[in-house]
């Protein structure tokens, strides 16, 4: 190879060095920004999970009432019935 080829390789290696180098900083850039929105949806989550059980208690607490009250009702008819 002569001086001009390995000079041209050179500025081309050069050129390609600065472009993978702009490359890993935007990725870095973009990682933090990633980083940061998933932090955030893990406090929504957390708190959409807080809402969800707390929902979920209530629903079990109709249900076992409703179930008192189905209990009571089907002994005070089966009581009326078997008393007739």
């Amino acid at each position: 190879m002569n001086k001009k080829e390995v000079d041209s390789y050179r500025v081309i290696v050069q050129s390609r060095l600065e472009e993978l180098t702009l490359m890993n900083a935007k990725q870095s850039s973009d990682m933090h920004y990633v980083k940061e929105s998933l932090e955030e949806v893990k406090v929504i989550l957390k708190e959409q999970n807080g809402r969800v059980r707390s929902v979920e208690g209530d629903m079990s607490a109709f249900k076992a009432i409703g179930a008192m009250i189905s209990v009571m009702f089907s002994s005070l008819f089966a009581y009326l019935f078997t008393r007739s």
